[in-house]
């Protein structure tokens, strides 16, 4: 079963857990670009707000079809304690999700808020069964047990292990 992981990354977490996880799993890494091109300052200010009140970023890619692959796994930053834009454009972008299994994954500098239940809400509400759902604050950016989780439960998910 093949593996498709889906993220936004502003600042490199994100991203690093992406391919950590594509490493071990096998999955193909489709990251997701925000438009809106925010530097450290507007991303908090302007990005925060928006993630806040839900809102879609413009992406690219603007369509992110993952029929050929048997399972999603989604990653965000948390801004404001929900995911970001381009994570919640990125959940609307996805094309052939009907069915699938997914599961998803947020950074953030202490607790995630509400971000990993919007996010499974979303994909839910997609058509997608949601069967994981695993947050990294800064401190489990480097723990090997907590990436290991994550891991096994992509791997039990896709039913390579």
């Amino acid at each position: 079963m093949s593996v498709a992981i889906v993220f936004h990354s502003e600042t490199g977490n994100t991203e690093g857990v992406a391919k950590r996880l594509a490493s071990a799993c096998g999955g193909e890494l489709i990251p997701v670009r925000d438009c809106a091109g925010y530097n450290r300052i507007t991303m908090y200010l302007r990005g925060a707000a928006r993630a806040r009140r839900r809102e879609l970023a413009r992406i690219e890619p603007a369509v992110i079809d993952i029929s050929r692959h048997s399972l999603v796994v989604v990653g965000s930053p948390v801004w404001a304690w929900s995911p970001t834009p381009a994570a919640n454009a990125a959940i609307a972008a996805l094309r052939g999700c009907e069915g699938k299994k997914g599961i998803v994954f947020a950074t953030c500098g202490g607790k995630p808020g509400e971000t990993l239940v919007m996010m499974k809400d979303a994909l839910a509400a997609r058509g997608v069964d949601v069967v994981g759902a695993f947050p990294f604050a800064r401190k489990d950016l480097r723990d090997e047990l907590k990436l290991a989780e994550l891991v096994s439960a992509v791997k039990q998910a896709a039913g390579q292990g």
